[in-house]
């Protein structure tokens, strides 16, 4: 439990120190894409602090891009 609480209070950290410049910036769509990232990244934090396993991203990411990669071609 000590170790959710510490990824969430290092995630807010990090969140209250870049999303105020870039709301500054008015850049919304780099907003909304950080807290996609940032949403991931917790995400995934939180289960390896709770010690669930999850599948090496790795294998997730390239699954994403194999269609792509035929699309376009190597």
């Amino acid at each position: 439990m000590l170790n959710a609480l510490g990824v969430t209070i290092i995630f807010l950290i990090i969140i209250f120190i870049e999303v105020p410049g870039l709301i500054k910036k008015k850049k919304i769509k780099e907003v909304v894409a950080f807290f996609i990232l940032v949403a991931i990244g917790y995400t995934l934090n939180l289960l390896v602090a709770f010690d669930i396993k999850i599948t090496a991203t790795n294998k997730i990411i390239e699954m994403l891009i194999k269609p792509i990669e035929k699309i376009w071609g190597k």
